[in-house]
């Protein structure tokens, strides 16, 4: 009894730390896998649903760089299951859902696309979660001229290949 009360104390004080400072829902993720990239901001998930980066904006096709944000985001996510966080808005004005994604491997593509100079951080309220990391990501691009805060994308740049 006295073990059982002891074993049942841990696990209540382990969930309250696992759990969520000021009341918000948990972090889930939902893993997903990418069949086709259009942009350097969109693509489709498996099932047909039109997908969205939050707070990138890639360049629009045909602008200088769109191109390279498409390859990168193609080599990146294409034909890859991926983990998917939504926010506090999961759907955008023209029907598309909304999500960070995540590699198997760990890393954030939103911040990527944004640090290697393949897009801005477009940080709209109220989808704010991952604001001060893309605006950090940004501001490191613009400072060493990634991307779309330099005069060209170099063609020796291994994110051009």
């Amino acid at each position: 009894m006295k073990k059982t009360l002891s074993l049942l104390c841990a696990l209540a004080l382990m969930a309250l730390a696992c759990a969520p400072a000021n009341g918000a829902e948990p972090r889930r993720r939902l893993k997903a896998r990418v069949t086709k990239v259009y942009d350097g901001a969109s693509f489709q998930l498996g099932g047909g649903l039109r997908s969205a980066l939050i707070g990138v904006a890639a360049p629009a096709p045909g602008a200088p760089g769109a191109e390279q944000a498409l390859a990168y985001l193609k080599r990146l996510i294409e034909n890859r299951t991926v983990s998917l966080e939504i926010d506090e808005k999961p759907v955008d004005g023209s029907g598309q859902t909304l999500y960070y994604v995540f590699l198997e491997e760990g890393g954030h593509v939103n911040e990527l696309m944004v640090l290697r100079g393949l897009g801005r951080a477009l940080v709209k309220h109220p989808n704010v979660r991952y604001r001060e990391k893309l605006i950090e990501a940004e501001n490191l691009a613009k400072r060493y001229r990634r991307g779309v805060w330099g005069n060209e994308f170099d063609p020796r740049d291994p994110i051009d290949r």
